[in-house]
């Protein structure tokens, strides 16, 4: 690549960043924000600015979440009056606590505690999503609040018949997700009344016996929590017909993918350098697509038979699921990496490590950044360094091993090779729930896990040494896992 048309590509990349990251600063500038400790978990207040007490609402996060992670309903509810106090829990975000078996509940009641420091005497009410809404209603059940929400349920077996316990209990799902929620959502409505329907409101708020489920439309696990129709049955549900301001969302989607495309449009020019002096040696003949996608299929295969046999040594990795995928990839860069020896595929070049470490480094702060200011922690904290350490070589290794198995085909080829070896991870990862005793939370992170994969593959397209591909995609999937995923015991 010309410095020209280096200069280009940056150029574009800047722009496309700088407006990114105005939107994403501004999208919510109207709103006041502070960091705290409510005795030892970490928590977000968020509220108009001057806002001096008021109704104050609990707003807990789901596994693998952060307080992050739910601010912006957190902030839809703040511009509707509330003052919102977001907790990150145990294991996640800025809390260093592992999340084991009885560690939620007192987290709940340090961040009620908080909110009831806030907003004067009496119950508040409690938001939470998935592993949230369990904490935050079970939390009620023994606790008194002014109402509580639960989205995405995840099981309502601590659920009684009393339609009072949980006071005034909202339960939301998105039309996209799994039965198990849908499930649980529709029993917690007829525990309380066996004749209820969902989109109905049955009981008597004010006596704190109301009850009332609602499908979200066209939202599934994650996105359920961004959805204007779930800020609107959330603000409406807590007002209880005070006439307050409607809850409204920011524009921050289009910022995060302007600053994502323009931290890899930056990394196109630094993986060209990688290859300025030329390949190391010449490149096998190209893979053809039937070929590829069988030495593919089979290595996802060895690898999750592999990570399954290795699940009781890699379950000891503090931070939950990365064991286990960090079995998979270990195992599957074995397999990948025979077949490339076995083709005479070119190994790479120091420079292209180099390069390719200073891509992954621009990506990875591109995925960080708006991350931060909008739906994960992405902080390092604990045993998270360490893990990130683990993970960068053995990432490192399957994307080296991918990209030698793939040298020589260009084009449409190595594209539809690249998107289809991004798809059968997906598909392997998810056979394995279901066959091999994979984590299922897995399954929930497809809506995630698709689109960053399908991100690095196009560094990988983009990268013709091994060595450079390696390195730009494992440096930002490696700070995605290990800040990601809960510290556990």
């Amino acid at each position: 690549m010309t410095g020209r048309r280096a200069a280009a590509w940056w150029l574009v990349a800047g722009i496309l960043l700088a407006t990114g990251i105005g939107l994403l600063l501004t999208a919510s500038s109207d709103l006041q924000r502070s960091s705290a400790m409510a005795g030892d978990t970490p928590i977000r207040v968020v509220s108009a600015p001057g806002q001096d007490g008021g109704p104050v609402v609990v707003l807990a996060h789901g596994f693998s979440g952060s307080a992050a992670m739910m601010d912006p309903m957190a902030s839809a509810l703040a511009r509707a009056g509330f003052v919102v106090v977001t907790p990150d829990l145990p294991g996640h975000g800025r809390n260093v606590r592992p999340l084991a078996d009885g560690a939620l509940a007192p987290a709940v009641g340090d961040a009620v505690q908080y909110a009831l420091d806030l907003g004067g005497p009496g119950p508040v009410a409690v938001i939470g999503h998935s592993m949230g809404a369990g904490a935050v209603t079970s939390w009620a059940v023994d606790n008194p609040v002014l109402a509580t929400v639960a989205i995405s349920l995840p099981s309502a077996e601590d659920l009684p018949e009393d339609p009072a316990l949980p006071a005034n209990l909202l339960l939301l799902w998105g039309s996209a997700e799994s039965t198990r929620f849908v499930d649980a959502a529709l029993t917690g409505l007829q525990l309380g009344y066996p004749d209820a329907v969902p989109g109905q409101t049955f009981g008597d708020p004010g006596a704190g016996t109301a009850r009332r489920a609602v499908q979200i439309a066209g939202a599934e696990h994650i996105s359920v929590i961004y959805r204007q129709q779930t800020f609107e049955e959330v603000a409406a549900w807590l007002a209880t017909g005070s006439g307050g301001p409607a809850p409204r969302g920011d524009g921050r989607l289009l910022g995060v993918l302007l600053v994502l495309v323009g931290g890899v449009l930056a990394a196109r020019p630094l993986l060209a350098r990688a290859d300025a002096a030329g390949p190391a040696i010449d490149p096998p003949a190209p893979v053809g697509p039937a070929r590829g996608y069988a030495v593919l299929a089979a290595s996802a295969v060895v690898a999750g038979l592999g990570a399954a046999a290795l699940q009781g040594l890699t379950d000891r990795v503090p931070v939950a699921v990365t064991g286990y995928l960090l079995g998979w990839f270990a195992v599957g860069a074995v397999g990948l990496g025979l077949v490339a020896r076995r083709r005479g595929a070119p190994v790479g070049r120091l420079r292209g490590l180099l390069w390719g470490s200073l891509a992954g480094g621009v990506v990875g702060l591109a995925m960080a950044l708006p991350a931060r200011l909008s739906w994960a922690s992405y902080v390092l904290v604990g045993p998270r360094w360490w893990v990130v350490g683990i993970l960068l070589p053995v990432l490192g290794a399957w994307f080296w091993a991918e990209s030698r198995v793939l040298q020589g085909s260009r084009g449409w080829r190595r594209a539809a090779l690249l998107v289809g070896s991004r798809l059968i991870i997906v598909a392997s990862l998810l056979a394995g729930i279901a066959l091999l005793g994979a984590p299922s939370f897995l399954s929930l992170t497809v809506p995630l896990v698709v689109p960053i994969l399908l991100l690095l593959a196009v560094l990988s397209g983009w990268a013709r040494d091994p060595l450079a591909a390696g390195a730009a995609q494992s440096i930002p999937l490696a700070l995605a896992m290990a800040t990601t995923f809960p510290i556990v015991g």
